[in-house]
């Protein structure tokens, strides 16, 4: 049974689910009576062709269709995302004979309307390298040499916490299972808050997804291309569609400080020209010393602001780099990042805080 948090325009919902079945399990958590989103319009599909694994040396379907959903913003429609839970796999017989052994469980995702035909167009217009694995390999090696002796996808059972507004969808993920292989998951879905105002022509394409696995990962040897959080937006502020954008965090000293000072960090938005274009809307990080004043669910308030407490569980970045398999055959490696790092000066609980709305 999911478990809902209503706190005013904040919602919070809570389900356990396999990879296999993430997709429907979310639908069917904000779409229930009585709690569900007040601020997205949710569809649910399991016939997308984008969602349907085909094994990438035959183009034979290998897996189960694994679910598409989308989110329509009800106050500006033109924010809508698609997600699709798709599943990488071989086939090691030509003939279909043997069928296809999978690989890792990866997301598609899109950050366009494209009216009837449901479409992640991230994906169909970046290609695998946009995809988000929700876990690695197990070893250096990927598979064995007839494919099917190593590192085959494991369906990991996770708890979820969905942090919704009107401004974003927030998806953490923490593993209960494989540990060994599915790293803490972590997506922002929606709106960055500009530093400056923008030209009104890119300012409404100011959205973007963010997950915990490095996006567009075409260098091994370049820390920025495989240890830094990354994401794309819909528009650079130059205009340029799809564009990739790290983002970073500075929160390893513990709060309160000296005179009560509590020292929370944004999610800045990075781009190598423009410099920082804005932060994540809405979502802070920050160390807390003693969490027992605090608790998982307690507000934080500061006078200015509020924020709704959430407990993160801080794992450490791995020795080297992780391994998955997308959709098109290629291993990708890169490290899981979300935080600056899970080094804690003097120890204290991780948080995430969600700005909610003051009383008037």
């Amino acid at each position: 049974m999911a478990e809902n948090i209503l706190l005013g325009a904040l919602r919070r919902y809570e389900f356990y689910s396999y990879c296999s079945t993430f997709i429907k399990t979310l639908y069917d958590t904000v779409t229930q009576d009585l709690y569900g989103d007040i601020h997205w319009e949710w569809s649910y599909s399991n016939n997308n062709t984008y969602a349907q694994p085909k094994s990438w040396n035959t183009g034979k379907i290998g897996v189960a269709n694994l679910g598409t959903i989308t989110a329509k913003n009800i106050k500006d429609p033109s924010m809508f995302f698609t997600i699709c839970m798709n599943s990488t796999s071989y086939n090691y017989g030509n003939d279909n004979g043997y069928g296809a052994m999978s690989k890792n469980y990866v997301l598609r995702t899109g950050l366009r309307n494209n009216g009837d035909s449901v479409v992640p167009d991230l994906y169909t217009n970046l290609g695998a390298v946009s995809e988000t694995p929700l876990h690695t390999m197990d070893s250096n090696s990927v598979h064995g040499y007839d494919y099917r002796s190593t590192n085959t996808a494991v369906n990991v059972y996770l708890k979820w916490s969905v942090f919704i507004t009107e401004n974003y969808i927030f998806l953490y993920g923490e593993p209960q299972s494989n540990l060994n292989v599915a790293y803490p998951f972590r997506m922002y879905i929606g709106r960055i808050q500009p530093f400056e105002e923008e030209d009104p022509l890119i300012a409404n394409d100011n959205v973007g997804i963010f997950s915990h696995f490095p996006h567009g990962l075409i260098d091994n040897d370049d820390e920025l291309k495989y240890r830094t959080g990354r994401g794309y937006m819909r528009a650079s502020r130059n205009g340029t569609p799809n564009a990739l954008y790290h983002f970073a965090t500075s929160s390893q000293v513990p709060s309160p400080g000296v005179g009560g000072r509590f020292f929370i960090s944004p999610f800045y938005v990075w781009h190598e020209t423009e410099g920082a274009r804005g932060e994540f809307h809405g979502i802070r990080t920050a160390v807390l010393k003693d969490a027992s004043k605090y608790p998982d669910g307690s507000i934080l308030d500061l006078g200015d602001e509020r924020y709704y407490v959430f407990h993160a569980f801080d794992q450490a970045h791995p020795a080297t780099n992780q391994q998955f398999y997308a959709t098109n055959g290629t291993a990708y490696a890169g490290q899981p990042y979300f935080f600056d790092s899970a080094l804690l000066l003097g120890g204290g609980q991780r948080v995430l805080l969600f700005e909610i709305e003051k009383e008037v």
